[in-house]
This record gives C-alpha cells, sequence and structure tokens, in this order.
C-alpha cells in the first residue's frame, strides 16, 4: 500500500509534468511558426533586393544558380506556370519543385521573372536548436517540480502524521502535547476539531472515574450497616425484626447504586439519578442514626436524632446517602466520649460533632475531593477523602447548597433544601417529577 505521500508527491509531480509538456509543446509551435515567418521574411527581403538590381541594370540575363540553400531563378515567367499562382504579380508562398517542397518569393521583372526558393527542409534545421533549449528548460522544469511536489506532499502529510501519532497516544491512554494549529485552513481545522475531541474525551474519562470513585465510596455505607446488624443480630443485640428491615433496607439502596453502574455501563452515564419527592428531613435523621449506631458505639461516640417532622422537596435515598456520609465524617472527628447529633429544622438537615474542627484555611476547600483526605493525620481510620464531595454533588442536584462551620468546639454541616407542603395532592406531584441526573 501506497503512502499518503507518495500519492500527493506522484499526483503533484505529473499535474505539474503534464502543465511542463503542454508548454513545451505549445512554445515548439509558436517558435517554430516565428521560425518559418522570419525565414519566409528574409528570402522575400533576398528577392526584392535582387529584383530591384536587376531592373537598374537593363542588361540582365536569364539566370539559374543556388547561393547557399537558395535557389535563384530568372527565366521567362511562363517557366514558373506551375509554380506560382498569379505571373503578372509578386507574390510568396509554398511549391513544390522537383518532388520537394519550397518556401519561395516571385518578384516580376521585365519580360522575365525572378524566383528564389528555398526547401522547407532547412526551416526545420533552423528550429531545431531553440526546441533542444526548450528540452532542457523542461528538464529543469522537472526537477524543480519534483523538488517542489516532495515539499508539499511533506508539509501536507507531518501534521496528518502528527494526527494519527496522537491518536494512537490517545487510544492507548498515554498523555501528548496538543497538536500546533498551523499551517493550511484545512490542515488547522483538523488539529483544533482534533484538540477538542481529546479535551471532551478526557473530560469524560475524568467524569467516568470520579463516578465510578463516587459509586465504590458509597458502597462502603450500605454493606457497613448490613455487616454491623447481621453482627448485632448475632450477638443479640437487636431484634430480628429491626435488623432484618435495616438489612432489606440497605440491600435495596445497594441495588441502586448497582443500577448506577449499570447505567454507566450501558448509556455511557457518568452521573447519579436523583428524583424529587417529598421527604421527611426528620425520618432521615432517625434512620441515619438507626444505621450508624453500631459505629458510634464501636467509636464511642454518642450519636442522636433531634428534630420535629418537617417536609422537604428532596431524593430520600440520596438524602440519606448524604445524612450518612457526614455522620461518618463527624464519628471519625468525634473522640471517644463525645457527640455527634443529627437534627431536622425546617427546610434543612444539620450535622453537628464535637470534633477538633477543620483549620480555617481548609473550611472553603472542604468539598473537594481528597483536600481534607491528604491532611488528615489521624488515629481513627480516615474516609476516601470522596465523602463531603459527594455530599455537594448531590445537594445541588436535589436544588439545594450545603455549608459547614467549623472551631475549636465542633464541626457543623448544614444542608438546606427546598420546603415541600405534606398532603396527599403534594405527594402524588412530588412522584411524578422527572428523575434529574448528577
Amino acid at each position: 500500500m501506497r503512502s499518503l505521500r507518495a500519492r500527493l508527491f506522484a499526483a503533484t509531480l505529473a499535474a505539474l509534468a503534464l502543465t511542463l509538456a503542454l508548454t513545451i509543446a505549445i512554445g515548439a509551435v509558436l517558435t517554430r511558426r516565428q521560425v518559418d515567418q522570419s525565414q519566409a521574411a528574409n528570402i522575400a527581403r533576398r528577392a526584392d533586393d535582387i529584383a530591384q538590381q536587376r531592373r537598374q541594370n537593363v542588361n540582365y540575363k536569364r539566370d539559374d544558380r543556388v547561393s547557399g540553400s537558395v535557389r535563384i531563378l530568372i527565366q521567362p515567367r511562363a517557366s514558373f506556370a506551375k509554380l506560382v499562382p498569379n505571373l503578372s504579380k509578386d507574390s510568396d508562398g509554398q511549391a513544390t519543385y522537383q518532388g520537394q517542397r519550397q518556401l519561395y518569393s516571385y518578384r516580376t521583372l521585365p519580360h522575365l521573372g525572378l524566383l528564389l526558393m528555398r526547401p522547407t527542409s532547412v526551416q526545420s534545421a533552423a528550429w531545431r536548436p531553440f526546441l533542444g533549449d526548450l528540452l532542457l528548460a523542461a528538464l529543469a522544469g522537472v526537477i524543480l517540480a519534483a523538488g517542489l511536489s516532495f515539499v508539499v506532499a511533506r508539509s501536507i502529510v507531518r501534521p496528518i502524521r502528527r494526527v494519527a501519532a496522537a491518536t494512537r497516544a490517545l487510544a492507548a491512554d498515554e498523555s501528548h502535547e496538543p497538536l500546533p494549529t498551523g499551517g493550511t485552513t484545512e490542515l488547522a481545522s483538523l488539529a483544533q476539531a482534533f484538540n477538542q475531541m481529546t479535551e471532551q474525551l478526557a473530560a469524560a474519562r475524568q467524569a467516568e472515574r470520579d463516578f465510578l470513585l463516587s459509586v465504590s465510596h458509597e458502597l462502603k455505607t450500605p454493606l457497613t450497616a448490613i455487616r454491623g446488624y447481621s453482627e448485632g443480630l448475632a450477638d443479640g443485640a437487636f431484634e430480628p425484626e429491626e435488623a432484618a428491615r435495616i438489612i432489606s433496607l440497605e440491600a435495596r439502596r445497594l441495588e441502586r447504586l448497582v443500577r448506577d453502574l449499570l447505567d454507566l455501563a450501558r448509556m455511557n452515564r457518568s452521573e447519579f439519578s436523583v428524583r424529587r419527592e417529598p421527604v421527611d428531613l426528620a425520618e432521615v435523621a432517625r434512620e441515619t442514626v438507626r444505621r450508624h449506631e453500631a459505629a458510634a458505639r464501636e467509636f464511642e461516640v454518642a450519636l442522636t436524632a433531634e428534630g420535629d417532622e418537617t417536609w422537604v422537596e428532596a431524593d430520600a435515598d440520596r438524602l440519606l446517602q448524604v445524612a450518612s456520609n457526614l455522620v461518618e465524617n463527624a464519628l471519625r472527628e468525634t473522640p471517644a466520649g463525645g457527640a455527634v447529633t443529627v437534627r431536622a429544622e425546617p427546610d434543612r438537615l444539620l450535622v453537628a460533632d464535637a470534633g477538633a474542627g477543620i483549620a480555617p484555611e481548609d473550611v472553603p476547600h472542604a468539598f473537594e475531593r481528597f483536600y481534607l483526605y491528604d491532611k488528615a493525620d489521624k488515629d481513627r481510620p480516615v474516609g476516601s477523602g470522596l465523602g463531603l464531595a459527594i455530599v455537594k454533588q448531590l445537594v445541588t442536584a436535589m436544588g439545594g447548597d450545603v455549608t459547614v462551620q467549623s472551631g475549636q468546639s465542633g464541626t457543623t454541616f448544614e444542608v438546606r433544601l427546598r420546603a415541600q407542603l405534606r398532603g396527599v395532592d403534594d405527594l402524588e406531584v412530588g412522584a411524578g417529577q422527572p428523575a434529574k441526573r448528577v
């Protein structure tokens, strides 16, 4: 298979060579015509000179001689009847004499005629040197065309090869520098389009990795609750009905997370699904406390839920994820003997701990991925660094906002959501709202 550069080189060279050949052919024709016209003009001038001399010399006689390549005939006019169309007036042209094509000039003299003839083969010999020069010029042109074709082909192929190399690097998930956008408009457009595609693909890959990390992080919460209740059930710490209810609830949450992963694989989606429905913040607080009671006992921390019934528009499962992430962080931050409170207030849910707090310079970055994780240096287990980032992502998707206040007495996270009136009509409207993606 021939390379693109070879094809471009051959095509450009062929086009230039064809153009040169056509130019040489036209030049040769024009050159020959000019030489012929010059030869005809020369023999005509010579005929005029001889005729004038003979007219001035009344004693001239018949003549038949050859001077160089020119045959000079002074004969009675009738002898030229087969060569000259009109014997009574001067004329120039071509005729056949003794089986050979001749270029002639005829002039009338008193009682006689003057005829100068030159073989046309002499004309061909006269313009052949010009043809040789044209061929040399053509050869130089072909060489120049070959060099120009090579440069043009390389200038076109080089950017395409850069794109091909960058594509291979992209397929291998290797980093590479952005392609230069110089050169012709088409090649610059190609490089620019490739750079945009690279940026979009990198962003999509990063979003997919972030989503997988988030889902992996969220899988730990229901698994921890299931493990805690199963161990508590084995130790007799929980009633079988209560343990079965919690384990069933957490299993359903696991199923939803698994569906998110399946959606990612099937639909190339890199986001969580979020519903809009009425949710009781007090119930979320109580459920969060129930699912983390075992962990709280392990950390020797008092975990309580406070607040009365208050309804907001949110996703119950996702809001429970938010509260669970905040409680997990609070339990890790609170020293033994401390307390963590989950409190429901109108339009907001608060999670407060009695830990050492977050440094003032770190508060603005609290919801960034891995920011607090990189700064952690504690004896207690440290999370994955994704929990607070997922909290921010989910709360924003539900149309709310989350903030943090921290000091020496502890840290309080506040989740604000849109209020939702409780009632049959409201429940039906809320349940019918389309799911959003985050």
